[in-house]
């Protein structure tokens, strides 16, 4: 009888241990941190798409007023540094390389922007070095557009850390489509459009993330991205980040 007795207790304990349910594992990377990532790339104060498209709106002005001629490729190697004091500094080696292209009437009509780069940025949030590409299509080049429309892709790779915990670290990449992206041409500020974004990467603690979502230029510096349903608002000077 004892032994039929601890037959059944084992047999009951190992059911148990058999339909325990698996722990949940949380990443070390938040949808909050990816969000930063995201407004990182997005913002002046760190040279994101927001600097960038800045750039190329620039580029074409020039191009205009010092009538280049059609199917001309330009090349420009800079650099850009945060100002000093700035709350989010940072600073990039840039090599750009425009080319213009006509319409039939033989009048500029669109500009081809490829840049590639590498640098840092740091912030309140994170820290991170990275490289990448750029492909941005700018049209509205004809007299009789009023603005600037911007299309393309940026792209970065490298490595980041998180402020609130330093050994929080890894490598991530960023890729953000935009699509319609409106310039006001006097001013080079974004007036609206729209863009998907997607961060993967890995940390050294727990191994890989991924987040995705949608992206809305607002006008006066502001954006607001969508991640898995949840509302983040970017200002794209700052690059300070709410979430709703």
């Amino acid at each position: 009888m004892k032994v039929f007795k601890l037959f059944v207790a084992g047999f009951i304990l190992s059911g148990v241990i058999s339909c325990k349910k698996p722990g949940l594992t949380t990443l070390n990377v938040s949808m909050d941190d990816a969000a930063s990532m995201l407004a990182g790339s997005l913002s002046s104060n760190s040279y994101g798409v927001s600097d960038i498209s800045t750039d190329v709106s620039l580029n074409a002005n020039t191009s205009i007023a010092t009538n280049l001629a059609c199917g001309s490729t330009k090349i420009d190697t800079f650099t850009r540094k945060s100002q000093p004091g700035s709350a989010g500094t940072y600073s990039y080696k840039l090599t750009y390389s425009h080319k213009l292209t006509c319409n039939m009437s033989n009048s500029p009509d669109n500009i081809s922007s490829n840049l590639s780069y590498a640098g840092s940025f740091s912030n309140s949030k994170l820290s991170l070095s990275n490289s990448g590409t750029t492909s941005f299509i700018l049209a509205g080049l004809t007299s009789t557009a009023t603005v600037y429309s911007v299309n393309g892709e940026y792209k970065s790779m490298g490595s980041f850390k998180l402020k609130a915990d330093t050994t929080n670290a890894g490598t991530a990449n960023v890729d953000i489509v935009v699509k319609n992206v409106i310039i006001n041409k006097a001013t080079q500020v974004i007036t609206g459009g729209t863009g998907t974004v997607i961060v993967t990467g890995t940390t050294i603690k727990k191994g890989d993330f991924t987040y995705n979502g949608t992206l809305t230029f607002n006008g006066a510096w502001m954006a607001s991205m969508v991640i898995n349903g949840t509302t983040y608002t970017i200002s794209l000077a700052t690059g300070e980040v709410i979430r709703h």
